[in-house]
């Protein structure tokens, strides 16, 4: 059997282990005995154990010491070793292939070819130098002669009855991988992992690196559960093996979990500090958290044990072109060029090079400069397999769909395995059943069944409401048409998932709308659980493909969705006042240099909130503090390529810890003016109740903790303690409010009342006094007493929605339309989900003629819901009042399409088009009219705030 994989290793050690031991001498071998410590991470006793026995197995005893000196990074003393052994044995393959592997990691290519044809004309059949040997060839640029280097495995593999060392079978599986990597030959991936790596798992349970080279296969293909199941099978048995804890890394970047990154590179880096997979991990880091100086600081660190490394010179050559600048040929780094320069010298064929230039890239989010390097690595490099879907995957975000399904299915073709890549395919395929709607300016692709409503609203709100407004704002009009992608329920899977797929290949986002710069994927409100304003998330969404295309895609994280945020018009939420009104006192909040994690990698839901929130600040206090072109100023050092720091002092002549201090001071100015219905009480029982027994005399300890024995329903020592209170501060609010819930409880609301009231400070009120008063007048029907307390709250706590909320059901009961109405706008303003408030606005602006305000809300609404046939309906009745027949008769349709038993729509269809003069319409509506207009015509729906 021939055997082949699609593996790719992304880093060369030297052979980890593969000392040769007899089968029948490795239950009771010393060298066995140290070569198992070794493998077991235990490299001091094994040098312990080994030491001894030098004289009697000199060329195994030499091996295992450098490779317990190569496993900690002492690659000099590995070396002494080696050639000291040499002098003894010197013409032992072993150890010249492993002198030959330790200058190959260190960019010595005159000595690793030096030892690796020694040590080929010793053994012709050592697989280790043979290894080396095409990696050398790989390496230089000579792609044909390293293929047939590759095929070597194949043959040998399929020439050997019988293998005694794990250690080939290793270099077995690395040369027959790329083999099959390099010609399209994908069906022996399971091969790989199912059966030669587990053989050698057989010779010897404990080597680790059959579940290491098994891991990275599933971690190149995605496969998230699998490689993290074989790297943890390797650290069981090896903790000590620094080269998985680099891969652990990288397998926690896919997800941008940095801070379990940070942890395995850091571990990696502990055990060998000379890892270059340790700082090329630290690197990645670095760069996903968009600190690209960090990351060369890493890098160089890594070019000093390597310097022609092509994993480091790729990402040392982006990061470099990074921080300097650049945006086409004439303007790059002189630092990039030359790096560059030396590379194409001695490798034309550098694929590996411009590939990790590629992924730098990609992790900055810098999408054009990454689809270019990824296609220059395909360019110099066509055996390539992995970078065929890397670009495709890149120009899916980039909206360049036609030719990114080519490299896919190429990329499938040669490797059906990678998660990503099949998952694209399948978005694909479901946008080819889709409808496409173009305008001047956008492109949309919809679920012509589905959401074909939403696409048309979705289409007049971008061309004639966003794209004036925005690009006039912004100042840049975006080149050629944006592509917007709406999805749905298709194939048994929700639009959400579809969403998710069509933006990073994996199954979950935690957004309903992303941008990649170029294109624009929305989660189709019609098939989510709970609707949410579609035309926010739109326009939130063109804010990004403005502001990243018009910096270069140079534009920070925080900064893009602090302008996509404040151009949303919205207030900031109930939730982001609670959460700055919780944090801001215990100084919990993210600076601009940790910021972005709070996006890309949200420890909770509530750190993601805090982070748009604290966005939206950072914008406003740059507009409060620097003037009206704070935000403009920002965009354009960005677009000159600045970072944060840099364009701070740029645009506003300030060191960043100076602004962020100006910063600070401006987000709690505005904390201290917030309530959610009062502090929060973080305080345990356990710990009120020492607070009291540690000073009975202290009033407000003691009021804290009959509010606790409330809580717990331990009534009657409530009753007593607050007594106790109330008895020597008669108007204590948190005593009064203990007691007043113990008298509700048992009926006395009256005497309840009472206690609120002599509690309420009306200059100074406590807002859980003032709460339970209003809500006792309001359920006594004592409406105009309520009324009062609730606008109090709301004048005293304006940011705390619950003032708002109350009032509204007050003036409701009243019937009190001239306060109702601001009020429900106050609310919509402050919910941009919320249907039935505009709905009611809606209707409210019919019933007084005021047919302007009617479509205002009446369009507002159907941003929340545009399959809602009211909507439609008050829509077409507002064009009506505002003259516009033919539009009206539009609205009227879609509300009896989507209602076809309301016979008052009907009506109204026939009363527009007669005035359009549309006779044939007017006439098959009035038809309809009459046919269901024995059936009850449905009523907008009335809010009640809660």
């Amino acid at each position: 059997m021939r055997i082949f994989s699609l593996a790719l290793t992304l880093t060369l050690a030297p052979a980890i282990c593969g000392i040769a031991v007899a089968a029948d001498e490795v239950a009771k071998s010393p060298i066995a005995e140290a070569r198992t410590l070794y493998l077991r991470g235990k490299y001091e006793e094994a040098r312990e154990a080994a030491a001894p026995l030098a004289e009697k197995h000199p060329v195994e005893t030499a091996l295992l010491l450098a490779r317990c000196d190569s496993a900690e990074g002492k690659y000099a003393e590995a070396e002494k070793q080696l050639t000291g052994a040499l002098d003894k044995s010197p013409k032992s393959a072993p150890l010249l292939a492993e002198l030959a592997g330790l200058a190959f990691d260190r960019g010595d290519r005159p000595a690793a070819e030096k030892h690796v044809a020694a040590a080929l004309a010793a053994d012709e059949q050592c697989r280790q130098a043979r290894w080396l040997s095409a990696e050398l060839l790989r390496t230089g640029g000579k792609l044909e002669e390293a293929d047939a280097a590759h095929d070597w495995f194949i043959r040998n593999y399929n020439n050997t009855e019988k293998f005694d060392d794990p250690d080939d079978i290793r270099h077995i599986g690395l040369g027959a991988a790329q083999f099959a990597r390099w010609n399209r030959l994908s069906d022996q991936f399971g091969f790989l992992v199912n059966e030669l790596y587990p053989s050698a798992l057989e010779l010897d349970k404990d080597y680790w690196p059959a579940h290491y080279e098994t891991g990275l296969l599933f971690l190149e293909k995605y496969n998230e559960g699998e490689a993290s199941k074989s790297f943890q099978a390797a650290l069981a048995i090896n903790p000590n093996a620094a080269e998985v804890h680099a891969a652990l890394a990288r397998l926690a970047l896919q997800n941008y979990n940095l801070d379990t990154a940070k942890k395995s590179a850091a571990r990696a880096k502990e055990i060998n500090p000379e890892l270059a997979a340790a700082h090329w991990a630290a690197a990645d880091i670095a760069l996903a958290n968009f600190d690209a100086e960090l990351a060369i600081t890493e890098l160089d660190a890594a070019r000093k044990l390597n310097p022609i490394a092509d994993d480091t010179l790729g990402r040392l050559a982006a990061a470099y072109a990074i921080v300097d600048g650049w945006s086409d040929a004439a303007e790059k780094s002189e630092r990039f060029k030359t790096i560059v320069a030396e590379v194409n010298a001695r490798n034309p064929h550098a694929g590996d090079f411009y590939f990790a230039m590629g992924q730098a890239f990609d992790t900055v989010r810098r999408f054009p400069a990454a689809a270019q390097y990824y296609h220059e690595a395909a360019e110099r490099m066509p055996q390539l397999s992995t970078v065929r879907g890397e670009l495709g995957l890149m120009l899916m975000r980039l909206g360049d769909e036609a030719q990114a399904r080519k490299l896919l299915d190429a990329s499938f073709e040669v490797d059906p395995f990678n998660v990503r890549v099949s998952n694209m395919r399948k978005v694909l395929d479901v946008l080819d059943d889709y409808a496409v709607l173009e305008t001047p300016h956008f492109v949309i692709k919809f679920d012509r069944i589905k959401d074909e409503h939403l696409a048309k609203y979705a289409a007049d709100y971008l061309e004639n409401h966003v794209y004036p407004e925005l690009t006039k704002k912004y100042g840049f009009e975006p080149e050629g048409k944006s592509l917007f992608e709406i999805f749905n329920r298709s194939r048994n899977t929700g639009g959400h998932g579809w969403f998710s797929a069509r933006m990073v290949g994996l199954p979950y986002v935690g957004t309903v709308g992303a941008c990649a710069g170029k294109m624009v994927a929305l989660a189709s409100p019609g098939g989510m659980e709970e609707k949410f304003n579609w035309a926010r998330v739109l326009k939130h969404e063109f804010v990004h493909v403005l502001n990243l295309q018009q910096s270069r895609f140079n534009i920070p994280h925080w900064f893009t969705e602090a302008l996509a945020v404040e151009s949303e018009g919205y207030p900031r939420s109930e939730t982001w006042n609670r959460l700055l009104a919780e944090r801001v006192p215990k100084n919990d909040l993210f600076n601009l240099d940790t910021i972005n994690l709070g996006f890309v990698r949200p420890k909770s839901s509530l750190d993601w909130q805090m982070a748009y929130c604290q966005a939206q600040l950072y914008a406003q206090y740059m507009l409060k503090t620097y003037g009206d072109d704070a935000l403009a100023k920002m965009l354009a050092a960005y677009r000159d390529n600045l970072n944060t720091r840099d364009a701070l002092r740029r645009s506003f002549d300030v060191a960043q810890a100076d602004f962020e201090k100006g910063y600070l001071d401006f987000v709690k100015s505005i904390a201290q003016g917030l309530s959610a219905g009062g502090p929060r009480d973080a305080m345990s029982f356990a710990d009120k109740l020492k607070a009291h027994k540690a000073d009975p005399d202290d009033l407000d300890a003691a009021a804290r903790l009959a509010a606790a024995y409330a809580e717990r329903e331990e009534y009657a020592e409530c009753r007593k303690l607050a007594q106790q209170v109330l008895d020597k501060s008669p108007k204590h609010p948190t005593a009064s409010v203990a007691l007043a819930r113990v008298r509700m409880l048992i009926g006395e609301d009256e005497s309840a009342a009472k206690l609120l009231s002599d509690a309420v400070d009306k200059a100074k009120p406590d807002p859980t006094a003032l709460g339970l008063l209003a809500g006792l007048r309001f359920k006594a029907g004592e409406l105009r007493e309520a009324e009062e307390l609730y606008a109090l709250g709301a004048e005293k706590f304006p940011h705390d929605i619950k003032w708002k909320k109350s009032l509204a059901k007050t003036y409701l009961l009243t019937k009190n339309t001239a306060k109702l109405r601001p009020t429900l706008e106050g609310l919509a303003m402050a919910d941009a989900d919320d249907l039935p408030i505009r709905k009611k606005l809606a209707q409210m602006a019919l019933d007084a003629g005021d047919f302007k305000e009617a479509r205002r809300w009446a369009v507002d609404s159907l941003y929340c819901d545009v399959e809602d046939a009211a909507g439609h309906r008050m829509l077409a009745a507002a064009l009506e009042g505002l003259k516009l027949p033919a539009k009206a008769v539009e609205e009227y349709e879609v509300a009896v399409k989507l209602d076809p038993d309301d016979s008052g729509a009907w009506a109204g269809l026939a009363r527009a088009a007669r005035a359009a003069g549309k006779t044939d319409v007017a006439e098959r509506a009035e038809k309809q009219a009459k046919e269901t207009e024995s059936k009850p015509s449905p009523e907008p729906r009335t809010v009640e705030p809660k």
